[in-house]
């Protein structure tokens, strides 16, 4: 069994996350994340923190970047800046002109910490991009502690003193059906049920040659729900994002809330 340090720095794992494939069951909100990333990726520029790296799959997307600072718990060799165990940093404060941070949160004990970090770290005016999940199965346990909804996500990080620019909703409607068929079909086990064990396991075999490849497919037709703004009323989505901004000086902004 791969360490986590193994998996998240695996070239195909990280090759995934840029170039999602059809026969991947997470391909539909791969790709959806990737929607989020890439037009961020062309507007920031300057230095660049990515809190929760891992293997640092997106890197190459940031063009514009000038300093690019791979950060996260694990150790890699991708990670140039180990986190503190309770996921905090040493950074500086006003450091960074932007902060990346996709599928993290979820993982972090305390969410408003590693947002008041991020608030804390960045530069006056600077950017963060941050995606977690809605809809998600559980994974990577037992370091797997929350979901979110999109008004959710943009309450907490308002909390920590950003402003919102962009506040959405991925992989959802019909294409985050699809998404979540793959998991319940993932799902089918009955361990100590042999008729059960046995068919379950000839089904999630067939649906990982024919039907994710199909369905994933399929989802191309639904593209335009891949990336929806979180007033729309798609109530199944698989994960949400905001773009947010730490008030420049002499912008009014809320300012971190006290915990």
């Amino acid at each position: 069994m791969p360490t986590l340090s193994e998996t998240l720095h695996n070239e195909a794992y990280v090759a995934s996350r840029l170039q999602p494939r059809w026969r991947d069951e997470h391909c539909l909100i791969l790709q959806d994340i990737l929607g989020m990333v890439r037009p961020f990726a062309a507007e920031v520029q300057g230095s660049l923190f990515d809190y929760g790296s891992g293997g640092g799959p997106y890197r190459s997307l940031f063009r514009g970047i000038t300093r690019y600072v791979r950060a996260d718990i694990t150790p890699g060799p991708n990670v140039d800046c180990r986190l503190l165990p309770n996921g905090l940093t040493e950074e500086p404060a006003d450091h960074y002109d932007a902060i990346l941070s996709t599928q993290v949160l979820e993982h972090v004990p305390d969410p408003a910490a590693y947002l008041r970090e991020c608030w804390r770290i960045l530069r006056p005016g600077g950017r963060l991009l941050l995606t977690t999940h809605g809809m998600f199965e559980e994974h990577g346990c037992p370091y797997d502690f929350h979901r979110w909804t999109a008004v959710g996500l943009e309450n907490a990080t308002q909390a920590a003193g950003f402003m919102i620019e962009r506040s959405t909703k991925l992989t959802t409607g019909p294409r985050g059906s699809l998404q979540i068929w793959h998991y319940l079909i993932g799902g089918l086990r009955a361990p100590g049920q042999p008729f059960w064990k046995a068919l379950f396991a000839v089904i999630r075999r067939l649906h990982f040659w024919t039907g994710v490849p199909v369905l994933n497919a399929l989802a191309a037709a639904f593209a335009a729900d891949g990336v929806v703004d979180a007033r729309h009323p798609a109530a199944i989505y698989v994960g949400v994002g905001v773009v947010a901004r730490k008030p420049a000086p002499g912008v009014s902004g809320p300012g971190p809330r006290s915990s």
